[in-house]
């Protein structure tokens, strides 16, 4: 916890909440709390004495990045398998503090998990806040509840649901509702419902694997125990169910009918599209080594989305941020600002509300009143940047151009050099080695995959 009084002076603030920049402002923090906020030149006479003075001059202070989608124990796996099965819960939780320092020192203060393999990412959240490692806060969900032909039923019948896996197999109610019991016990924030069938893919008018009845329990139970609940749903039969079952948020909403629009409006449910790894995997895919016939269909997914996001934005729908980060196409600490540059892009939001997504929308998702904006009283989570991202939202995703990190006041540490990882056996045997990891998607191919 940061201690003494920080001025951080000069800069322009963005402060998350979508008014007017302020040029030349000061911020006054104090046991990693934001106590006041001026123009420079007016210091209230009450201040008190000032310990540290941090000139951001010419610079943009905003809020800490929050990524609402981002999958802290998968390891940037490159399939289920790997993902599933690989390393053990131990091996898993160790990667995961390590790689949480990366996002953190990216800018991105704060996360959402929807999903994690073990229950690595509650582990990984009591670690951080506990002060044993450095990381974003963590906003973590557990293993994802699926049913049998759901979008994570990946494994054959006769393998049935290991232990390990990104999904949990319940067949009924009751199941359903005994796992969400099993997971608030083991001190989850968030219930992940896996919703899409498999048939989905061919039949895109086809419905959710859940009837109503077992998402309406899922989800009832789940606030009851006084837990947010998201759902994977990539096709409009299963938003609309989902939205019926109340959940907090949708991930994805790649396919939304048109007619659908105005019944997602009314519903006031956020959507997070997560553009950044369909987008890289188009663009990327093949030199990784994916079939031809998934990267065109990632291509087809990532235009689907961009004109689903259009209409859901136009209509009003509110708007998340997450990156999916975790997964092979999508290394840690490298494209979580690029999704901000997408729903620019691709979706048609300004800047200003590409940071407001990623900022305090993500947090109100989360049920968060004291994190997502820069104001008297919120906990000082900020980032300095150099330049002005809302003439160019790209800079965010450039190291070079984020001058400072803060989480709680206290300055993030992010120019020692990060210590090289050697491969494990089991990962080699998979050919992670040698020309595939030279060819991962790195931060400065930005552009290409956009």
């Amino acid at each position: 916890m940061q201690t003494g009084t920080l001025d951080i002076t000069g800069a322009t603030l963005i402060d998350g909440t979508g008014v007017k920049p302020r040029p030349r402002t000061t911020l006054r923090i104090k046991n990693g709390r934001i106590t006041a906020i001026w123009p420079d030149g007016q210091r209230p006479r009450d201040a008190e004495p000032v310990t540290t003075t941090v000139n951001a001059g010419g610079k943009t202070v905003m809020p800490g990045l929050i990524d609402a989608h981002c999958h802290i124990s998968y390891g940037e796996g490159r399939s289920a398998e790997e993902i599933d099965f690989y390393g053990g819960p131990e091996w898993g939780a160790l990667r995961a503090v390590w790689d949480a320092g990366k996002v953190l020192r990216s800018g991105v203060t704060s996360i959402s998990d929807p999903g994690s393999t073990w229950n690595v990412a509650v582990a990984v959240r009591d670690a951080i806040h506990s002060g044993m490692f450095t990381g974003p806060r963590i906003f973590a969900a557990g293993r994802h509840i699926c049913t049998e032909g759901a979008f994570d039923d990946f494994y054959p019948s006769w393998l049935s649901g290991p232990v390990s896996a990104q999904g949990v197999l319940c067949s009924t109610p009751a199941e359903m509702v005994s796992e969400v019991r099993r997971q608030v016990k083991n001190r989850v924030d968030l219930i992940k419902v896996s919703a899409d069938s498999q048939v989905q893919e061919k039949m895109p008018s086809a419905g959710s694997c859940f009837t109503d009845d077992e998402f309406h329990a899922i989800v009832q139970i789940a606030h009851q125990l006084g837990r947010k609940v998201t759902a994977h749903a990539r096709f409009s039969p299963t938003m609309l169910a989902a939205i019926r079952a109340k959940v907090d948020w949708l991930l994805h909403a790649t396919h939304i009918r048109r007619e659908d629009i105005g019944f997602i409006r009314d519903a006031g449910i956020p959507i997070c599209p997560t553009l950044a790894m369909n987008a890289n995997m188009a663009a990327w895919g093949k030199e990784l080594g994916a079939d031809a016939g998934y990267v065109d269909a990632k291509k087809r997914d990532t235009e689907a989305a961009a004109e689903s996001h259009r209409l859901a934005y136009e209509a009003g729908v509110p708007i998340m941020a997450g990156s999916e980060s975790g997964f092979s196409v999508t290394p840690f600490g490298e494209w979580h600002a690029h999704e901000l540059t997408l729903l620019v892009t691709l979706v048609g939001l300004s800047p200003m509300e590409a940071i407001v997504a990623a900022t305090r929308t993500n947090a109100t998702a989360f049920g968060w009143d004291d994190v997502g904006t820069l104001e008297t009283g919120r906990r000082a989570d900020l980032i300095i940047v150099d330049g002005n991202p809302l003439a160019d939202i790209g800079i965010l995703s450039d190291p070079e151009r984020i001058t400072a990190v803060y989480k709680d006041g206290v300055l993030v540490e992010r120019h020692q050099p990060e210590p090289s990882r050697l491969r494990m056996m089991h990962e080699k045997s998979l050919k992670l080695t040698g020309t595939w990891l030279n060819k991962q998607p790195r931060r400065d191919k930005a552009q290409a995959a956009e």
